[in-house]
């Protein structure tokens, strides 16, 4: 026995208690006023002005729309909750925490009365893409990411200055270029550093290699595993030897783009050293 059951035009083309009507198409907008002046209204390009707009309805106070701008640049990766657990993974451990020095900067920058903007140009990692077709992408990525980075310099016209936060051996040299072709725009690199080394195991270098030490029979899959494991000790960082990574980030302090380390003296006073 076959059943029909009668099916209205309505129930095709509406659904019961989807609360479209509830969708909210209007709000009242961020309070106060832009600090505007006739002189801006006539003057600066359309562009100035309605990028103050958008810089309080993104939550900026209207009273401080003037003070000057900065752009922060990285190639963070990646997200974290705030007590360190992934949400989502990097493609490597050098932009995993990238996040985290450009919210340390955006914060000095506001404190001394600046408005912090912040963009990204994330970065591979050829250590995961060995023996894959992603190896094609590994240098060509340098010279195409230098590109997205000035791209994004020169999206924020109004800015006094750029700061970048790279790590690793592709998004670094990649940012270096970039900071380098800034022109009359003050620019500083922050390097990211190296993940530490596990206090027992092998570093980042040794360790891409147990899969080939395993088929000359050089070490055990239990040994694999363990050390496999272990090799990015902490979870930001570049790889712990003087590969391209951390090679680039001392001599970006030796070409000037990087300020010099600071360590304390004995006296207690600050002290700088290369």
């Amino acid at each position: 026995m076959i059943f029909i059951t009668a099916i209205s035009f309505s129930s095709v083309l509406e659904t019961e208690g989807a609360g479209f009507n509830d969708v909210a198409t209007h709000a009242a907008g961020p309070a106060g006023a832009l600090p505007l002046s006739a002189e801006m209204l006539l003057r600066e390009p359309s562009g100035n002005l309605f990028g103050l707009s958008q810089n309080a309805g993104m939550g900026w106070e209207p009273s401080r729309l003037l003070d000057p701008e900065f752009l922060i640049l990285s190639t963070h990766g990646g997200l974290r909750a705030e007590d360190g657990r992934p949400i989502a993974l990097g493609f490597h451990t050098g932009h995993w925490e990238v996040g985290l020095l450009v919210a340390e900067a955006a914060r000095e920058l506001r404190a001394l009365r600046a408005v912090p903007f912040a963009g990204a140009c994330t970065d591979p990692c050829d250590g995961r893409t060995q023996g894959t077709t992603g190896m094609m992408d590994s240098l060509p990525f340098r010279n195409d990411a230098a590109m997205v980075l000035r791209r994004l310099m020169r999206s924020l016209p109004t800015s006094k200055g750029v700061l970048g936060v790279a790590t690793c051996d592709k998004g670094l040299p990649a940012m270096m270029m970039a900071l380098a072709s800034a022109g009359k725009l003050p620019a500083v690199l922050v390097p990211g550093g190296v993940t530490l080394l596990p206090e027992a195991g092998e570093d980042a270098g040794k360790a891409q290699t147990i899969g080939a030490r395993f088929a000359q029979e050089q070490i055990t899959l239990e040994y694999a595993a363990e050390v496999g494991c272990r090799t990015c000790a902490t979870p930001g960082g570049g790889c712990q030897f003087l590969g391209t990574a951390a090679t680039a980030q001392v001599v970006a302090e030796a070409l000037g783009l990087a300020l010099p380390h600071t360590a304390l003296a004995p006296s207690g006073q600050a002290s700088l050293r290369g």
